[in-house]
This record gives structure tokens, sequence and C-alpha cells, in this order.
């Protein structure tokens, strides 16, 4: 059995040695054909090439004779760089609380609400309850400009030290105006004090 294995690798081996040179017979004759084509159209592409280098200059000058209009779209001013807010529906919030308990933030929402209403006056900010998986958030105002946000979110953090700005989707008939400003109220005893 050992001698038939090695008389059948014998045998193939031969077989593909054979095929293998009768290969490289057939590549060497392609070669010598492809050069006899090669120095036949090296002397067409010198003809090629010297009508190109004649009419170069007459058609370079078409380019530079034509009129390239823009159009008028493409000459307006780049807005990119401007903050165009087109979605009445995008702005900001203040978040004070993010937790799991529902109670905690009615709570909290609910303390919010008398605090604000008696201690901070130029905008009466509402305070909303959402549930977005897996917590409970309270967002305060509706705020258009983010440098409002900051602005209101700055009072309450007397109250609220962990509050912060967030993007959501806002009421815009709850967004107060460009020109308000935001403030503590004045103490009740103060005033009667001054008059």
């Amino acid at each position: 059995m050992t001698i038939r294995n090695i008389l059948t690798s014998l045998l193939v081996a031969i077989m593909v040695i054979s095929f293998g040179c009768s290969t490289t017979k057939k590549a060497s004759r392609n070669r010598d054909a492809d050069r006899d084509s090669t120095a036949i159209s090296n002397a067409d592409m010198t003809e090629l090439q010297q009508i190109l280098v004649e009419n170069r200059s007459k058609l370079s000058d078409v380019h530079t004779s034509q009129k390239q209009d823009m159009p008028k779209a493409f000459m307006k001013k780049d807005s990119s760089s401007e903050a165009i807010n087109n979605d009445p529906y995008d702005g900001y919030r203040v978040q004070i609380i993010s937790t799991r308990d529902i109670q905690l933030a009615d709570s909290v929402a609910n303390q919010y609400r008398a605090w604000a209403d008696s201690t901070i006056k130029g905008y009466s900010a509402k305070a909303y309850t959402f549930f977005r998986q897996p917590f409970y958030k309270v967002q305060i105002g509706d705020f258009q400009q983010r440098e409002q946000a900051n602005t209101y979110s700055k009072l309450i953090k007397r109250k609220y030290p962990d509050a912060w700005v967030v993007h959501d989707r806002i009421n815009p008939s709850n967004v107060p105006a460009d020109t308000v400003s935001f403030s503590f109220k004045e103490p009740e005893n103060n005033k009667a004090e001054s008059e």
C-alpha cells in the first residue's frame, strides 16, 4: 500500500510539472507578441501627442475666455455658524431632580411650585413631572434660549443646588419674553420697613 501511494504521488507531481512548463511557453510567446503591438502603438502615440501639443493652446483659450457664472443660490451668505432655531418646540428646561420614586418627584414639584410663587418674580415657570425610563424627572420652565435657562437655573440653585439645564421639547406658549428679568421677590417685612 505504501508503494502504491508513492507511485501515485510521483505521477501527480510529474503531471503538475509538465502542465506548469507548458503554460510558461505560451506566456513567453504572448510577451513577444505584446512587444510588437506596443511598438506600433508608441508610433501612433507620438502622432497623437503632436496633434495635442499643436492644439493645446487653442483649447486652453476657450476655457479662459468663457464666462463662468455662479448660480445665485450658491452666492448666499453662509448661515451655518448662526444659531437659528426654526422649531418652536425645541428648547431648554431646568431639571431639579431625577428619581425612581414617583411620590418623591411629585412632592418636589409641589414644593418647587410653592417656593417659586413666594420667592421668584419676573417669570412664573411651570413644573413638569415626566417619566423617561427608568426615572421620574422634574423639570422647570420653557426656554428657547439657553442663556435664559442658565439665568433661571442660578436662581433655582439656591433652593435646589443640583439643578441643571437640559435640552428638551418645550411648550412655546409658556416661553418668557426676551426682555424678562428673573429675580427674587423682596420679603414682605422689608417692604413695610422701607415705607
